[in-house]
């Protein structure tokens, strides 16, 4: 996903205490599809009365992300739907910054979804070490533009809020049919009903790249692989991977019955990527990238996805009676 530079990201706010957030938000162009957004689901006034609101919009690039470049493609989506998300980014209330507390991953506020917003804050200590702000997994590149009805933020990502727990999740998408098939075979589909969850998803493409099939799932026998074949991917708390980032921390949970192999999720700050790094004990590791930040940090009611287009694991790599891993 593209995303706007902090240094780069230039708006005219002009007499920002004489307009409301509606007004604002209609004479920006690069917030010109969340305006459009608002318009097609009647969000609009909303926006532009005296109830006190903030609201985190998302930039043009944020939407071009998710396949949406001009007004004509939210036409294409369903508007109860859409009007959801719209509303995700929305809250009844002003919040500045300021009050959001530092070094908390999950404060919440009801968005006017009916919903909560996650927040986490990054106080910083000098120019070089700026306060950042996170939201549902995106990064308010702009904050606090006070306006006469409430507050806007401007962020470099849209909340991907998905009905329903992590299990309605993967299995309504046809792109993690073989997932889904090999989590039921395993064991491990029936857990993800309850509790919290971050799950690394590999799509279909990532199963057919080492020739794994539906079919060759529905062949193999659980009882001779290493539980790292899918546990792997599953990881029993819920995060942004933006919390890895603001922390500075790692989310590094063993493998539940294979405790030779380890596994974590980390931020690489000089590359600047995601990575799941998995290492067999006295044997050389192996890391994986996730995916750009447009299939990641999508938030169900139990958990978090995040998508992954290769293999942690390939059958050979853990079968019991390859003594190798």
């Amino acid at each position: 996903m593209q995303s706007c530079n902090h240094d780069e990201f230039m708006v005219y706010e002009g007499n920002t205490e004489t307009r409301n957030v509606g007004d604002y938000i209609s004479n920006n162009f690069d917030l010109s599809l969340f305006h459009a957004a608002l318009v097609k689901t009647d969000l609009l006034n909303a926006v532009t009365g005296s109830e006190k609101v903030t609201v985190y919009a998302p930039t043009n690039a944020a939407f071009n992300a998710l396949g949406i470049y001009r007004a004509s493609d939210f036409d294409k989506l369903n508007r109860d739907s859409l009007t959801t998300m719209i509303q995700y980014h929305m809250l009844g209330k002003i919040l500045s910054s300021e009050e959001i507390p530092v070094k908390t991953l999950d404060a919440k506020y009801p968005n006017m979804a009916g919903k909560d917003l996650i927040i986490s804050k990054h106080a910083g200590t000098s120019q070089w070490d700026k306060t950042r702000v996170f939201i549902n997994g995106a990064e308010a590149i702009r904050m606090d533009i006070a306006l006469t009805n409430g507050i806007l933020n401007i962020v470099n990502a849209c909340f991907k809020y998905q009905e329903g727990n992590v299990q309605h999740f993967l299995s309504k998408r046809p792109e993690y049919s073989v997932f889904v098939a090999g989590l039921k075979k395993f064991g491990y589909w029936e857990r993800l009903a309850q509790g919290e969850w971050s799950v690394v998803a590999p799509d279909n493409q990532a199963f057919e790249k080492d020739g794994i099939t539906l079919d060759s799932i529905s062949r193999m026998d659980p009882k001779k692989f290493y539980n790292r074949f899918m546990g792997v991917y599953l990881f029993d708390t819920r995060i942004f991977l933006t919390d890895l980032e603001s922390s500075g921390q790692s989310l590094a949970p063993s493998i539940e019955g294979d405790i030779r192999m380890s596994r974590t999720i980390f931020y690489n700050v000089d590359i600047r990527w995601f990575a799941v790094h998995t290492q067999e004990a006295g044997q050389y590791g192996r890391f994986t990238a996730l995916s750009p930040n447009n299939k990641v940090n999508y938030l169900t009611d139990n958990g978090t996805v995040h998508n992954i287009e290769k293999l942690l694991f390939r059958p050979d790599e853990a079968v019991l009676t390859n003594t190798g891993n």
